[in-house]
């Protein structure tokens, strides 16, 4: 049976390696952020860029223009493999996927990505964008991840990136995925996948071969660190949604159950559901501002 794995988690928590690490295997296709291409919500989701330096594209000709209830079948069908790797950071998207998935008889996983809190909080510094702007993201992701009540397996970005080898033998074996040597190697296979990270897109294009992990903060973060540790020891509403992602960690608790739920089981959706799908309905005529190439 062919597989939808779809990744998700925050910004900045390094679903797009994830992603194409998972696709590096013949049989295995990394779609990116598709979710955008379908329902665009920034001026240059409206163009596909795919980092294969074709334009057009000679494989997102084959596969773009489809209906998107069709489009991770149609993967599938026309590229002849058997898992279809998804990292949108969409959760109607995702909710929506496990239903079309469900229809065409495609086995459904999902990854939850989790970077450790202290190195979000430097991916949001960094960016100037403060010291508090990661909570409410983190708590917001994760918290409403755990409303749809999907089954999902957990895995840590700083375990992946400091451990690609032991972190992807357990995923691999935990959803039946092939793991050859070499498969953290991403920068070595071509991929055509849609938006994400610019960084990795970099390294895509460079064959540059290295896997990005932290290399140490800065002085002016560093003076802050104590503080901030103490904060989030002490933050229940953080520390809740950790203990859930640790206790479901692929690596050191086998979280993952085989198949999630084929559709969401709730009979009312949340307020906030159908607000976020007014949201991304309005900006497919008034999208955002946005440079991709910015920090």
């Amino acid at each position: 049976m062919a597989t939808l794995i779809h990744i998700y988690g925050t910004a900045r928590s390094g679903s797009t390696m994830l992603d194409l690490m998972l696709g590096n295997v013949p049989n295995a296709f990394s779609c990116g952020e598709v979710s955008a291409w379908f329902r665009p919500y920034r001026r240059h989701h409206f163009t596909i860029d795919c980092p294969c330096g074709q334009n057009p594209c000679s494989v997102w000709e084959r596969i773009a223009h489809v209906p998107e209830s069709r489009f991770h079948a149609t993967v599938i069908r026309e590229l002849g493999v058997s898992f279809v790797i998804d990292s949108s950071k969409d959760l109607c998207w995702l909710i929506d996927a496990q239903k079309w998935a469900a229809a065409g008889q495609i086995q459904t996983v999902n990854l939850l990505l989790w970077k450790d809190p202290i190195d979000l909080v430097y991916s949001h510094w960094k960016r100037g964008q403060g010291l508090t702007l990661w909570r409410k993201e983190f708590i917001k992701c994760y918290s409403r991840f755990f409303e749809t009540d999907l089954q999902f397996t957990a895995v840590n970005y700083n375990a992946l990136a400091n451990n690609p080898q032991q972190v992807l033998r357990a995923i691999c074996a935990a959803i039946g995925m092939p793991c050859p040597e070499g498969k953290e190697r991403f920068w070595e296979k071509e991929h055509h996948y849609l938006f994400g990270s610019l960084g990795v897109r970099r390294q895509v294009q460079s064959r540059d071969s290295a896997i990005k992990d932290r290399p140490g903060f800065p002085p002016e973060f560093q003076a802050r660190r104590n503080f901030l540790e103490e904060q989030i020891a002490k933050d229940s509403a953080v520390q809740e949604i950790l203990a859930i992602l640790k206790q479901a960690d692929v690596v050191s608790h086998a979280g993952y159950i085989n198949g999630s739920r084929p559709v969401w089981s709730k009979q009312l959706s949340p307020v906030w559901l159908y607000g976020k799908r007014m949201i991304r309905l309005l900006r497919r005529y008034v999208p955002e501002n946005f440079d991709p190439a910015a920090p």
